[in-house]
């Protein structure tokens, strides 16, 4: 039997991987500090494939790479050596364009050594020069040869986006077995039926060539440039243009045949153009096994399609290019989402800026100082002469004003921490990412003295934020991390209100109306503790000591679970008394649901969801409706969706081992909750069917994915005894 080779680390290495096998899937690099931590304890590499659901080959591509490189060999790219030290590009670019061109009279076809003597180079520095530029000698008969096959150069990543109307184009990393026959090959490569092409450089027009508009050619290679540095000196460009290529310029020409990795590829009309860039982004190649990589670039190429289908002539120009050395990585394509979602385009559909929120506050409302009164006085308990934080953001400010009220009306002592929205956003795009992110020893000084903490959701405009480039995105949610751990340690109660997520635009983001959203929100914080528990408290008994679940409903679901007594979680609202330094949560208000993880190892039958989702899926945001999962012996046997199946799948195939078992149930207990996004679950009988992950509530998987459906009017029993009865609780 073949053995691995030994992977011996240092200290500094090990300290190194573990910190990178800790951080978010997002990273890369987390995957591959796994695999060279297990080769490093004596694992091999089909062990350590099965463990991450990875193929044998990527361990052992890793394993080499950490043995011939060490730490920098697990980075994206490794800096390749020149491919010709110290020929001059003029020369590079003439070996380029004599391969392309005839041979001499009775020559077949150019040779490496034909083609060196004529240059006064050696035939091996032609050989480098046609392997770099992906170069074949065209063959010249008297008889014509029936083309090559030519393998389709799948768009692996976004570059660039250039939107001005009426000129437009969009650039592509591009990657696969293209066979650089010229650029009437390179229209046809790029064409699809339903889109015509014309000839890639038509003859220059006479006269004016772009009207009053001025000069439009220069920022379109301005453009171009930028497109070529963020993809790097070996990849290959594909720019799909309408505009100054289309209409015949000399400029965009000699600067293709200079730069012979870049394939401009013009269209006559805007809508053409548009069309088949849709239908490159909807092919870009996305690795089918990669769960560290995979979410970010399809969720950032969906939100850049969606972009470019609403830009109109009403919108103004936008031109973006990725940052040298970000191309082929998540990070590209997440920083031109997060670039789109800053313009207040349609596309994004966010509003305009409006007034000054400090200067437009409004006193807070009767409704707010109720719901203020009912969480500290009956969630919190807060006593005459605590110190209450209340941390908000620019859309609470109203209501964070009623809990000071509130908390002054009790006797308490409050502390108004307020994050202003615009500054937050602007702080993420122009501050260096290492300045951000680091909890002050003043404001941790503060937390950690408290004695209650009110926190409002935040920030709002949820898009936005997880547009954000992952780098800046891991640095602004430690500094929530560190916050709460400080209020942890100081053993505070606290609550999160979710009054924070109703914004204008995540209302847009979730197709939810806003007024009601808040108003539920609100409706949902009036209902007492003790008014929750009383619902939930037989729920959560029957949960905990039955054997055996049955969910059934009209809708053609008929599920039956087995449960193994673990105790069920009632969240009611209600916060226990302090305990410092463990056994801490963030109780989220409203609340109002009983959970129970079920048995891992059996369930038949089929859960068909008839409540739509915005969020169905531990990673990744979609819209999800008709969900039906099937049951065969212990795990998921089929699933399909009406709405959101495409998603779905994606996020499936990549998770890892136990992604298929039944997790949990819930039963919701709050009247007041009915189309909150992310609280679907919490609404009045509404059954919610999780599979995957399900150890945070004492189950056995520890799988790093999970997704849910919900089902409202439906019956469930416990051990044949009525539980839920279509959609009503026990009196």
């Amino acid at each position: 039997m073949r053995v691995a080779p030994t992977v011996a680390l240092s200290p500094e290495e090990r300290a190194r991987l573990v910190r990178w096998a800790e951080e978010r899937s997002e990273d890369p690099r987390s995957l591959r500090a796994r695999i060279v931590l297990a080769a490093a304890d004596g694992a091999q590499n089909q062990a350590i494939a099965e463990t991450l659901d990875v193929s044998r080959l990527t361990v052992a591509r890793w394993r080499d790479r950490f043995l011939r490189h060490r730490l920098p060999g697990l980075a994206d790219q490794l800096r390749a050596p020149s491919t010709t030290p110290g020929l001059p590009d003029d020369s590079v670019r003439a070996i380029v364009r004599a391969t392309r061109a005839p041979p001499p009279p009775g020559v077949r076809a150019w040779s490496t050594r034909s083609l060196g003597r004529r240059f006064g180079v050696s035939h091996m520095t032609v050989q480098r020069i046609w392997t770099a530029h992906r170069l074949r000698p065209v063959r010249f008969d008297a008889e014509p040869l029936r083309p090559d096959p030519i393998s389709p150069a799948r768009p692996r990543d976004v570059v660039g986006l250039y939107l001005n109307r009426p000129d437009g184009a969009i650039a592509f990393v591009v990657g696969g077995g293209l066979t650089e026959r010229g650029a009437s090959v390179l229209g046809e490569l790029s064409s699809e039926r339903s889109v015509p092409v014309v000839s890639v450089f038509p003859p220059e027009r006479a006269g004016p060539p772009f009207s009053a508009r001025g000069d439009r050619v220069t920022p379109f290679l301005r453009f171009l440039r930028g497109a070529e540095d963020g993809g790097g000196p070996a990849a290959r460009l594909r720019v799909l243009t309408t505009g100054p290529a289309a209409t015949g310029s000399a400029r965009v020409e000699s600067w293709s045949v200079r730069h012979p990795s870049a394939h401009v590829v013009p269209f006559p009309q805007w809508s053409s153009w548009q069309s088949h860039a849709l239908a490159q982004l909807r092919r870009i190649d996305v690795p089918g096994r990669s769960r560290d990589s995979r979410h970010p670039r399809v969720e950032a190429v969906r939100s850049i399609a969606r972009f470019l289908r609403d830009y109109s002539d009403a919108s103004g120009p936008f031109v973006w290019t990725a940052p040298p050395k970000r191309s082929g990585t998540a990070s590209g394509a997440a920083r031109l989402r997060y670039e789109l979602a800053v313009t207040g385009h349609p596309g994004f559909k966010n509003p305009p800026a409006g007034p000054d929120p400090m200067r437009a506050a409004k006193p807070p409302t009767a409704e707010s100082r109720e719901m203020a009164r009912n969480v500290l006085r009956r969630c919190l308990r807060v006593k005459p002469g605590e110190q209450v934080t209340i941390s908000s953001w620019t859309s609470t400010l109203p209501e964070a004003n009623a809990f000071v009220l509130e908390s002054l009306a009790l006797g308490a002592r409050p502390f108004l921490q307020y994050q202003d929205e615009a500054t937050y956003w602007a702080a993420a795009a122009d501050t260096p990412v290492e300045h951000l992110g680091r909890l002050g020893r003043h404001l941790k000084a503060a937390i950690e003295r408290t004695d209650v903490l009110v926190s409002f959701f935040g920030p709002s405009d949820r898009e936005r934020f997880h547009a954000l480039p992952p780098d800046v995105l891991a640095r602004l949610c430690d500094l929530d991390d560190d916050i709460y751990a400080a209020a942890a340690r100081a053993g505070a109660r606290a609550v999160q209100m979710a009054l924070g997520r109703a914004s204008a635009a995540s209302a847009r983001m979730y197709g939810v109306n806003l007024a009601r959203w808040r108003t539920e929100l609100v409706r949902g914080s009036l209902v007492a503790p003790a008014e929750l528990h009383r619902r939930g408290a037989p729920i959560a008994a029957a949960l905990s000591k039955g054997r055996e679940l049955r969910i059934s409903h009209p809708n053609g679901t008929d599920l039956t679970l087995r449960l193994k007594r673990r105790p069920a979680r009632l969240a009611d609202g209600a916060v226990g008394p302090a305990r410092r330094g463990g056994g801490w949560s963030l109780v989220t208000v409203p609340a109002g649901v009983v959970t129970v993880a079920v048995d891992e190892r059996y369930a038949e039958g089929t859960f068909r969801s008839n409540v739509p989702s915005s969020v169905g899926l531990s990673r990744g945001v979609g819209e999800f409706a008709g969900g039906r999962w099937t049951f065969s012996r212990g795990r998921l046997a089929r699933y399909a969706y009406d709405d959101g199946g495409d998603l779905f799948a994606e996020s499936y195939a990549g998770a890892g081992p136990g992604r298929d078992l039944p997790g949990s149930v819930s039963i919701g207990l709050n009247d007041a909750i009915s189309t909150a996004p992310l609280l679907e679950d919490q609404g009045t009988g509404t059954v919610t069917f999780h599979i995957g992950r399900n150890d945070y509530l004492g189950g056995s998987n520890d799988a790093d994915w999970w997704a849910w459906l919900y089902l409202r009017g439906a019956d469930v029993r416990v051990d044949g005894r009525p539980l839920v009865t279509r959609g009503r609780l026990p009196a």
